[in-house]
């Protein structure tokens, strides 16, 4: 008996990227995932407790610093960043508004785009430390996500969708 497997969309960090662990997140038909910040800041200024980062979500976990600091999220990293989804065997990307954008290969997405393996993915920007940033901002929380993508279970031939 074979058991259908959804696609997956594979995510492993690039150097220049923030640190995070690679994902793995599974796509069955007529089901998106948010990519974005674990932390999401609520109205009341209260951060929401209910993402937690994993494997196989879109939600990426803060890094906690080594010197005992607080943890650090990237600031060009949206809470609602981006959304992926498969349909006819083909995973899609689109940017939800994000502030500082979605690039797929270097170029910003404004519609629906088709992720195929070795893509560069980019949720975000980096962002110039100058003489107005806080001394308390890590290098890191400057640095955009990066990954690598690997498009498992999906033909190897990209499509865009019209």
């Amino acid at each position: 008996m074979n058991i259908p497997v959804p696609p997956i969309l594979a995510l492993k960090a690039k150097s220049e990227s923030f640190p995070f662990a690679s994902k793995y997140i599974p796509l069955p038909s007529n089901i998106s995932v948010i990519l974005g910040s674990q932390t999401k800041d609520t109205n009341s200024g209260q951060t929401s407790t209910n993402r937690s980062a994993t494997s196989t979500n879109g939600w990426f976990a803060p890094l906690i610093p080594v010197d005992g600091r607080a943890p650090v999220s990237p600031i060009s990293l949206s809470p609602d960043h981006a959304q992926i989804w498969s349909s006819d065997s083909t995973i899609f990307i689109r940017d939800l508004g994000s502030v500082f954008g979605t690039y797929v290969n270097g170029t910003r997405i404004t519609g629906e785009v088709a992720l195929k393996d070795n893509d560069t993915l980019t949720l975000g920007l980096v962002v110039e430390r100058n003489t107005n940033t806080p001394a308390y901002v890590a290098d890191e929380q400057l640095l955009p996500v990066v990954a690598n993508v690997t498009c498992v279970g999906v033909p190897s031939r990209p499509r865009r969708r019209a």
